[in-house]
C-alpha cells in the first residue's frame, strides 16, 4: 500500500535525520536536528538560521481532560523549550464535554493565543480553516520554519490536511488504524470454552455463558456503545465520514465508490436497533448506560465487567494494568471482525494548527517543530517524567510506574504531534504475551490497510446546511444513543420516529448535498 510504504521509508529517513542531529556540533550556526542541547545562548539563537533572541511564551489549547500531573510535566517540557528554542507554553484544554461548544468561540471571540489541537472532521479543522481562523502554513513558511517535520512527513499527510489547495495544520506522522476491540477477561474465556472470539455470533454466545452463571460480572463494561463501531459499521465494511457521525458511512475497501451511506436509512440499522434491544435485555450492559460516570475502562480494570471497546493500544493498556494487579484474570484482546481489512484514518485526524491573529506565528512553527522532532519533549508529553509516570528502557521501551495514572500515556492532549518513530512499546523482562499479540495485530493490520478510498480526508463544508445540521446533531443525542444502548421500549417504533424527527430536520437536504460535495472532492483528490 502507498501509505505503508511511505511510512517505512520515511521512518528510515526520520531515523537518520535523527543520527545527525545527535552527531552535530551543539553550536552550528545553522543547528542540527531537533532535540539537540544548545552549548550556548547564541547557539540557541541562531538554530537553522532563526533570531530566537526574543524569549517567547505561547498560549496553547488542546482538547480532553487534564491529568493531575499535567503541569508538573509540562513545568519540565517548558524547561527544555526554553534551553533550546526560547520558548514557553502556557496550556489550556477545552473538555471532552465542551469542545463542541468552546471550540468556535476561541475565534469568534478574538480570543488571543497560538497554538491549537485539531483534526479532519471530529475535531472542528474544515469549519475553521473555511472561516480563516487558521494561519495559513505555505510550502515556504513550513521549510522554513519546521524544517525538521518537512524531512520526513510524507507528501500524502500534506494533502490529507489541504482545504481547497491551502494546509493550515500540521497533520501528525502516524498509522491509526480506526477500528473497535474488545478487551476480554481471558479467564472466564476459558472457563466457558473459548479460546479467541473471532465473531458476533462468538461473542454472544460468550456474553449469555457470563450472564447465566456470573454473580456481580456484567458481559459488557463499555454499556453497548461499544458495539456500535463493531454491529452497525465494521461487519458491514464500512468506516464513517468525517460529519454527523455515525450517520454517514462510506466504504473504504472500494476505491472508486463515492457513494455517501446514510445508514439510518438503510435495513442495517433497524436490525441494529433490534439487536442492541435484544442484548440489553438480556443484561449485556446496565441500565444506567447514559447517565453512568464510569469511564469506558473502569468497570473491566475493577472486575465488574468481562469485556470493554476500544481501541488497540487504550485496550492493551488496560490489559496490561489489570495483569499486574489480578495475573489470574488473564486479561486479552479479541478482533470480532478479523476477515475486514482495516481502515486507516487520515494523517490529518489529529494535528496543530497556529490561531489566524497569533502575534508570534513563526514562533509557533518553530514550536511544533520542536515538539514533534525533540525526543525529549516528546517522550514527556507523551508517558511523563522518567522515574516518576514511567521508565524508559532504551529509546523505544518503557514501563508505566506506580504514578502513570497521574499522568496516562497516550492520553494528555498531544496526539496533534504524534511520531511514529518515537513510539515506545511496553517493555517486560520476559516477553508478554499480550504485548506480542498487540504488536503482532499491529504488524498485520498495517500490512493490509485497505486501499485508499478519497472520501478518507473529506468532510463536509456545513455552511449550506447548517441549520439543518445543528438541528440533526441534537437527534443523534436524543435518539441514537438510546437506541444503540437498547434503552428504548420497542426498537422498530424508536427507529420510525428518528427517521421521522430526521426529514423533517432535513436529513435528505443534508444528505444529497454531502453527496454532491463527495462527488466533487473525490474527482479533485
Amino acid at each position: 500500500m502507498k501509505k505503508c510504504s511511505l511510512i517505512k521509508c520515511t521512518a528510515l529517513a526520520f531515523a537518520a535525520l535523527m543520527l545527525a542531529a545527535c552527531g552535530a556540533p551543539a553550536a552550528s550556526a545553522e543547528g542540527g536536528g531537533a532535540g539537540q542541547a544548545s552549548a550556548s545562548a547564541e547557539a540557541v539563537q541562531y538554530k537553522h538560521g532563526w533570531d530566537l533572541g526574543k524569549e517567547v511564551n505561547l498560549k496553547m489549547f488542546l482538547l480532553g481532560d487534564k491529568a493531575a500531573d499535567f503541569d508538573l510535566v509540562y513545568g519540565k517540557i517548558n524547561e527544555e523549550l526554553k534551553k533550546q528554542i526560547n520558548t514557553t507554553l502556557e496550556v489550556e484544554f477545552l473538555s471532552w464535554a465542551e469542545h463542541d461548544a468552546k471550540y468556535s468561540l476561541l475565534f469568534s471571540s478574538g480570543e488571543e493565543f497560538d497554538l491549537i489541537f485539531t483534526g479532519t472532521g471530529w475535531a472542528h479543522y474544515e469549519p475553521t480553516a473555511t472561516k480563516m481562523g487558521f494561519y495559513e502554513m505555505t510550502d515556504d513558511f513550513r521549510r522554513q520554519y519546521a524544517p525538521d517535520i518537512m524531512s520526513f512527513m510524507p507528501e500524502d499527510a500534506w494533502e490529507h490536511a489541504k482545504i481547497s489547495g491551502k494546509v493550515f495544520m500540521v497533520p501528525n506522522y502516524n498509522i491509526e488504524i480506526d477500528y473497535s476491540l474488545l478487551g476480554l477477561r481471558g479467564d472466564l474465556m476459558e472457563k466457558y470454552g473459548f479460546s479467541d472470539i473471532a465473531s458476533t455470533e462468538q461473542l454472544e454466545a460468550f456474553f449469555d455463558a457470563i450472564c447465566e452463571n456470573e454473580e456481580g460480572i456484567s458481559p459488557l463494561g463499555t454499556q453497548g456503545l461499544a458495539l456500535q463501531w463493531i454491529y452497525l459499521i465494521q461487519q458491514h465494511e464500512l468506516a464513517a465520514l468525517k460529519s454527523l457521525q455515525p450517520l454517514f458511512l462510506y466504504h473504504y475497501t472500494e476505491p472508486e465508490n463515492i457513494e455517501v451511506v446514510s445508514i439510518v436509512e438503510r435495513p442495517e440499522f433497524r436490525e441494529y436497533a433490534r439487536k442492541m434491544k435484544e442484548m440489553q435485555t438480556k443484561g449485556y450492559w446496565s441500565k444506567d448506560a447514559l447517565s453512568t460516570t464510569d469511564t469506558r475502562t473502569d468497570n473491566f480494570i475493577q472486575g465488574r465487567a468481562a469485556s470493554m471497546g476500544w481501541t488497540l493500544g487504550n485496550i492493551v493498556t488496560a490489559c496490561v494494568q489489570m495483569n499486574a494487579d489480578h495475573p489470574d484474570w488473564k486479561a486479552t484482546f479479541a478482533d470480532i471482525t478479523p476477515q475486514f481489512s482495516k481502515p486507516s484514518q487520515p494523517y490529518s485526524n489529529n494535528g496543530m494548527a497556529i490561531n489566524a491573529i497569533s502575534k508570534n506565528p513563526e514562533r509557533s512553527m518553530i514550536t511544533i517543530n520542536e515538539l514533534m522532532t525533540n525526543k525529549t519533549t516528546w517522550d514527556l508529553a507523551c508517558y511523563g517524567i522518567d522515574g516518576v509516570h514511567y521508565q524508559a528502557v532504551g529509546d523505544d521501551r518503557y514501563i508505566p510506574l506506580a504514578d502513570s495514572s497521574r499522568y496516562p500515556a497516550f492520553a494528555n492532549g498531544n496526539w496533534g504531534w504524534t511520531n511514529e518513530p518515537f513510539k515506545r512499546k511496553l517493555y517486560s523482562e520476559t516477553p508478554d504475551p499480550l504485548i506480542t499479540k498487540q504488536e503482532e495485530t499491529t504488524e498485520k493490520w498495517n500490512a493490509s490497510v485497505a486501499a485508499g478510498n478519497p472520501l478518507i480526508t473529506f468532510s463536509m463544508n456545513e455552511e449550506v446546511v447548517k441549520s439543518q445540521i445543528a438541528v440533526i446533531n441534537t437527534l443523534i443525542t436524543q435518539y441514537m444513543d438510546p437506541i444503540s444502548t437498547g434503552l428504548v421500549d420497542d426498537p422498530d417504533a424508536a427507529v420510525d420516529e428518528f427517521l421521522l424527527k430526521l426529514n423533517e430536520a432535513g436529513l435528505q437536504e443534508v444528505h444529497l448535498e454531502m453527496q454532491k460535495q463527495a462527488d466533487a472532492w473525490a474527482a479533485e483528490h
